[in-house]
């Protein structure tokens, strides 16, 4: 019986190499991940970030993991990307949160006005802060899925078309642009009007005195061409920032080895790291060339700032009342990102 049984294991052996393979196969097989974004190809955040990203996984793992990559929304638009991923459409996908805060609310946190000014610092410390909170269990492995990695953009400031803002005061009877939530409100507490105007429809906006300016990124400025509508730059609002995070289906993450999903985050860590000194230099590149450009440019005198951190604190505790509302620990995720940004 054993020497029939040996035969057998020899014949069997002979047929996985006949066919390619060997009886280690599985073992050594590749995997392989499908990756989707909404970012046209020349995104700062698909070249600095997720292609570098992708190489430096392959990398790490001796080739052992490779990506499909479906950018630009092949898989599906934006609002799709959670359900994507979330159905395993798409074993990786991004999943802005702020995108999502039906069902990503605690996440919101990282969206309150005036907390920080730097990519780096905010990259990092939200990080740690989704990690030490409940953010973790509920943003995201409530919903079927964990954080990758993920980058803040620069800041939301104020630009306008003819009224320079060289200090509050001059908020007053301004219409901006602006986005619904925090942001809408505290454009409100500071005392200017804030009109919601999708970012694409904001050159209109301007040209026809719809809005007299808008609350924007200073990197996504000339993208949208309003270097042309506005010609008054303030900074030291800090009104707003996004964060652009991946996110992997939880159940394939469960079927990952241990070494694999090393290398997903370390690379991840890495690609964070990067974009967030990426966009903090290009912030401060286009602050210049603005000015090279014409621009007349504020920032606001350290007197002015606390007074935006005094005038906008009912943005910080209405946010924690709708949390509370929810039954969810909005004070105690909003005071462990602060002291997570207090660190750096």
């Amino acid at each position: 019986m054993a020497s029939f049984l040996r035969k057998i294991g020899f014949v069997v052996g002979l047929l996985l190499v006949a066919a390619g393979l060997s009886p280690l196969a599985h073992a050594q097989e590749k995997i392989v991940l499908k990756v989707s974004d909404s970012f046209a190809p020349t995104h700062y955040i698909v070249v600095q970030g997720l292609v570098p990203w992708m190489a430096r996984v392959k990398e790490l793992t001796g080739g052992k993991v490779e990506f499909q990559y479906f950018g630009a929304e092949q898989l599906g638009p934006l609002r799709d990307q959670f359900n994507l991923v979330q159905r395993g459409v798409a074993d990786i996908a991004y999943v802005p949160p702020s995108f999502n805060l039906g069902k990503m609310p605690l996440s919101g946190v990282h969206s309150l006005p005036k907390l920080f000014s730097s990519s780096v610092i905010g990259s990092a410390a939200f990080w740690d802060t989704i990690h030490e909170t409940p953010i973790l269990q509920n943003d995201y492995l409530k919903n079927g899925f964990r954080p990758l990695w993920g980058v803040m953009t620069s800041t939301y400031n104020v630009f306008t078309k003819t009224k320079p803002v060289r200090a509050l005061a001059d908020l007053k009877g301004l219409k901006l642009k602006s986005i619904g939530g925090n942001m809408a409100a505290a454009v409100k507490l500071l005392g200017a009007t804030p009109v919601d105007v999708p970012s694409p429809d904001t050159y209109q906006a301007i040209q026809t005195g719809t809005v007299d300016g808008a609350v924007f990124p200073t990197t996504s400025l000339y993208s949208y061409r309003l270097n042309e509508q506005t010609k008054h730059g303030t900074f030291g609002f800090d009104l707003f920032v996004f964060y652009a995070a991946f996110v992997i289906n939880e159940r394939v993450w469960q079927k990952l080895p241990e070494d694999v999903r090393k290398a997903l985050l370390q690379a991840g860590q890495e690609a964070s790291a990067r974009i967030a000194k990426y966009t903090d230099d290009e912030d401060k590149q286009l602050r210049q060339k603005l000015a090279a450009d014409g621009f007349n440019i504020v920032t606001l005198s350290n007197r002015e700032q606390d007074e935006v951190v005094r005038l906008i604190a009912p943005v910080y505790q209405n946010w924690i009342t709708e949390m509370s509302g929810k039954g969810l620990p909005g004070a105690e995720v909003l005071a462990a990102f602060k002291k997570e940004i207090a660190k750096r």
